[in-house]
């Protein structure tokens, strides 16, 4: 059974700075990453702001050793801030120890799709599908994605903004990774939203 991670605003168990979750539960409402683009810049970690704090994301560790060998498919909103700016989407997926260390690369640093398409100025998704190094993993170790911003031809000065944590399929915020096998972690889902429905109810 295939596993999706999404990527999520929520901070990882790891406590770094811009260390956030990869969940198997979609978050609540879409927000935002923004990252500034430079002139012929080509591989730009995205960002929490124009200029702030690198971000990447981290499952809980693993419960069950399983080698990932399988297709891994990613999908990735975003949109720039100008059609001149020449920005696309990239993205790297790791093996890391239990403490958020990498150990070895899984899917190699690469644009999304592989012949990279352009980003434009309406929040669209960049989507694609990968062969993995076959990479086995060991109980307690975690998996690291890091999504970057790449360069169309020449790129230049503005922003590229995605968005992530969204809750719905197909719509902004709707950013994830797909594995073929089932990965799985020591996650704490969250409880389903409620909201007051009448007098004695309750709506989710």
């Amino acid at each position: 059974m295939a596993a999706t991670y999404f990527l999520r605003s929520l901070a990882s168990t790891l406590g770094g700075a811009g260390q956030l979750t990869l969940s198997q539960q979609r978050g609540a409402a879409s927000t935002t990453a923004i990252t500034t683009t430079t002139a012929s810049g080509t591989n730009i970690p995205v960002t929490t702001s124009a200029g702030g704090q690198a971000l990447t994301w981290f499952t809980e560790p693993i419960t069950s050793a399983i080698t990932i060998s399988g297709t891994v498919t990613i999908n990735v909103r975003g949109l720039e801030s100008a059609n001149t700016v020449n920005a696309g989407a990239g993205f790297l997926v790791e093996r890391t120890n239990t403490a958020g260390v990498v150990q070895s690369t899984i899917v190699a640093d690469t644009t999304i799709p592989a012949t990279i398409t352009e980003y434009t100025t309406t929040d669209a998704a960049k989507t694609s599908t990968y062969t993995p190094t076959s990479t086995a993993m060991a109980v307690g170790e975690r998996i690291k994605v890091t999504l970057k911003v790449r360069n169309v031809g020449t790129m230049a000065a503005g922003t590229v903004t995605n968005s992530y944590n969204g809750p719905a399929a197909a719509a902004t915020g709707d950013t994830y990774v797909t594995f073929t096998e089932n990965v799985v972690t020591d996650e704490q889902l969250e409880g389903p939203y409620y909201r007051i429905a009448g007098a004695n109810g309750y709506k989710g």
